[in-house]
């Protein structure tokens, strides 16, 4: 009987810590945030200048410009508040815009090729268009689901129901991004010969951070937040053909931030 006393000792001496322990990491509410508006970095790429070659050999050049034209920006999160005032959730991000890329320049042969390039571009301003000319359009989307970390800290010693809490974002849940070009006819013919091309196989950083404010009235919860976003990805295509000959680039990169609002309910357990 005393043994079997000690070992019940024993056996609630280990497991009471382990409970406690436990108990602090037992979600005591839960948060729901959706976007509802924000600023975004424009999408375009920046204005560069057009090779024409012929042969292998660099004969004329002409400028180009990338617009965007439509945007469509989403973002919701879930996040559980522990016991301990740790917060573990998820934030999915996802962008999707259009661009429009024109010519801003006639074409213009190279001073090392003289006449051979001046009458290239001639024919090329006469066969394709020169300044103003429609080259494409292209779609571009992306999402990134992040793991947010953070703290939560209730401020009811200074005004009874408020909190604020914030964290970052880690981008480990799994990502995608590809671009859709579109090309009109004088792309296609500075292109190689595609009229649509995907690019899909991007290799990029992502990054977050947020802050939340809460204000709680029983067992409900309003909140109001901010977060953070920059992503930056490149993928490799062919200078032989489609946007890699455009360019004359054998790499095709983009970049971003965005700041969004966020409003939210959230249930305390």
């Amino acid at each position: 009987m005393n043994k079997s006393i000690k070992y019940l000792a024993v056996l609630l001496i280990i497991l009471m810590p382990i409970a406690a322990y436990a108990e602090m990491w037992s979600p005591n509410r839960v948060r729901f945030n959706y976007r509802i508006g924000g600023s975004v970095d424009d999408g375009a790429l920046a204005p560069g200048t057009m090779k024409g070659k012929s042969g292998g050999v660099h004969l004329m050049n002409a400028g180009y410009k990338d617009t965007e034209t439509e945007r469509v920006n989403g973002g919701m999160s879930i996040h559980y508040i522990m016991e301990m005032g740790m917060i573990v959730g998820i934030h999915l991000y996802s962008t999707e815009y259009v661009t429009k890329i024109s010519q801003t320049s006639d074409w213009e042969g190279t001073p090392e090729t003289g006449a051979t390039g001046a009458g290239a571009a001639l024919q090329y301003n006469t066969l394709y268009g020169g300044a103003g000319t429609a080259l494409g359009t292209r779609k571009n989307s992306s999402s990134i689901n992040f793991l947010d970390l953070g703290y939560f800290y209730d401020m009811k010693d200074i005004v009874a129901g408020m909190s604020i809490s914030g964290g970052i974002g880690l981008p480990v849940l799994g990502s995608s991004s590809s671009v859709d070009i579109a090309y009109g006819t004088t792309g296609h013919a500075l292109n190689g010969g595609l009229y649509t091309e995907s690019v899909t196989d991007f290799e990029g950083t992502a990054s977050s951070f947020f802050v939340d404010f809460g204000y709680a009235f029983g067992i409900h919860e309003g909140l109001f937040g901010l977060r953070n976003i920059s992503s930056s990805g490149s993928a490799t295509v062919s200078e032989e053909k489609g946007v890699g000959k455009v360019l004359g680039k054998d790499k095709f990169e983009s970049s971003g931030s965005s700041m969004s609002y966020f409003i939210g309910y959230g249930f305390i357990f």
